[in-house]
């Protein structure tokens, strides 16, 4: 309260009580004020700075920010790595912006990052992000950018998971052992197929687009235009 004070103007206690759901205490110039300085301009994430955000559980706050910011025209770039850990750190662009998430799932809480996100382009980099440095947005920027053309291993977000088609096409009974980018192709694959649920594409029409996918190939007539399928 007394930080926000200081860069604002606003009292703690006129704070505390519009926080609490009294909209008329501080004025709409001040809740202006007040969002520059979490880092949010006229419903865009600010691109001066490098933002942090921590969250713990279903994380139902970052849920709840993603809902409220406008979505980005382009480009909107998810960075991850597949360091062990209880929390995770990852790294997103944001239209022009750059975010830190430092995330740690609660007991059964799933990570679905990706679905909230749903990233254009989603890069797992050969290091552990937690210790990048996060000062300056263009350095940030210029550092996941080599990291990502030297050894980053990207996942398009647009199509099946890595490893789907693999599991599909296996002979019954046989095995299928999941790397780690399988597991987070996975993840991508189940972010994918709620969007399209959500989209109105019911199971029946998902099962017929996968058996085209999967026997189109295979089975395409000559002069079929596969593109259309």
């Amino acid at each position: 309260m007394a930080a926000v004070f200081d860069a604002t103007g606003i009292r703690a206690a006129n704070l505390s009580a519009w926080l609490k759901g009294k909209p008329q205490v501080i004025s709409a110039a001040r809740v202006t004020a007040l969002l520059y300085h979490l880092g949010v301009q006229g419903g865009q994430v600010r691109s001066d700075m490098v933002h942090s955000w921590t969250d713990q559980g279903d994380w139902a706050h970052l849920r709840t920010v993603f809902n409220l910011l406008q979505e980005p025209v382009a480009p909107r770039c998810l960075f991850l790595d597949e360091h062990p850990g209880m929390s995770h750190t990852r790294f997103l662009q944001w239209g022009e912006a750059w975010v830190r998430l430092s995330l740690t799932p609660g007991p059964t809480a799933q990570d679905d990052l990706a679905a909230m996100v749903r990233p254009d382009r989603m890069i797992v980099l050969p290091v552990a992000l937690e210790g990048i440095p996060t000062q300056d947005p263009r350095e940030l920027a210029s550092v996941l950018l080599s990291l990502a053309e030297q050894g980053g291993q990207e996942i398009p977000s647009g199509e099946l998971a890595h490893g789907f088609m693999q599991h599909l096409g296996a002979p019954p009974g046989q095995g299928f052992s999941l790397t780690e980018g399988d597991s987070l192709g996975w993840r991508i694959l189940e972010a994918t197929l709620r969007k399209a649920m959500r989209a109105g594409m019911n199971p029946a029409m998902l099962a017929f687009k996968i058996d085209l996918l999967v026997l189109g190939g295979a089975n395409a007539a000559p002069g079929r235009n596969e593109d259309s399928a």
